[in-house]
């Protein structure tokens, strides 16, 4: 009855209080812009191709069009925006991100081809959420309910509180979701379920990941990726 009760009200100073560890972390968090404005046909050449000669490019897994590959959790980039996206590719090039994948192609590129990529990616129209499996409902309406409404009795606040209503995101404090990949929504969460803190702008999820059943992390990223988007950009 104790754990119950303390649940009520722990969840909420557990946010307020990342969130104000998270605001000066926003800020030592960006990425140096380049004094050039961003060249999205350059960066279209670094998802084509890559860099370096006998190198792939970003598009050999998040394709031209930054669909991504949701069946084996490879993530969507279209939708993004350009801060965000520089963001994260900074991480990845400075180890505050690690991955076995990114981190090598993260490191080969300058500011400049950081800025450039991403303004390439951010700019695209994003693709139609993938079709959904009727079979798949209950799950849906079940990750629908804890995006929108949390888990009260297990201390799992509303993932759209930050994420917005319709998983649209607010920048790089909170990034867009919908039409995500669920795979790769389900390893993140589980991932920060554990205590991971993935990168220096984790600190926020694993707080609010800890306390969520694995089956409605399942719940979550399979809602999630059914949304569609809800705003796309000009095609670059």
């Amino acid at each position: 009855m104790h754990q119950a009760a303390g649940s009520i009200i722990r969840p909420g100073w557990r946010r307020a209080g990342a969130l104000a560890l998270l605001g000066a972390t926003l800020l030592a968090a960006r990425p140096s812009r380049a004094a050039d404005a961003p060249d999205p046909a350059a960066g279209r050449a670094i998802a084509e191709s890559g860099v370096l000669t006998g190198h792939v490019g970003c598009s050999a897994c998040h394709l031209m069009n930054g669909a991504g590959q949701p069946d084996v959790g490879i993530p969507r980039l279209a939708g993004f925006t350009a801060a965000y996206l520089e963001q994260q590719l900074g991480f990845f090039a400075t180890d505050k991100r690690a991955s076995i994948w990114m981190a090598p192609y993260a490191r080969m590129l300058t500011p400049k081809q950081i800025q450039d990529v991403a303004a390439y990616y951010a700019g695209l129209p994003e693709p139609p959420p993938v079709e959904s499996d009727p079979a798949g409902d209950a799950l849906r309406a079940r990750g629908k309910e804890v995006f929108q409404k949390g888990n009260m009795s297990k201390g799992v606040m509303p993932c759209g509180g930050c994420h917005g209503p319709a998983g649209q995101g607010m920048g790089t404090f909170a990034p867009h979701l919908a039409g995500q990949s669920a795979p790769y929504l389900l390893e993140q969460l589980r991932h920060w379920h554990q205590g991971r803190q993935r990168d220096p702008m984790g600190k926020m999820m694993a707080t609010e990941a800890h306390a969520m059943t694995d089956s409605d992390m399942q719940a979550v990223a399979s809602y999630l990726q059914s949304l569609p988007a809800p705003g796309a950009g000009g095609a670059k």
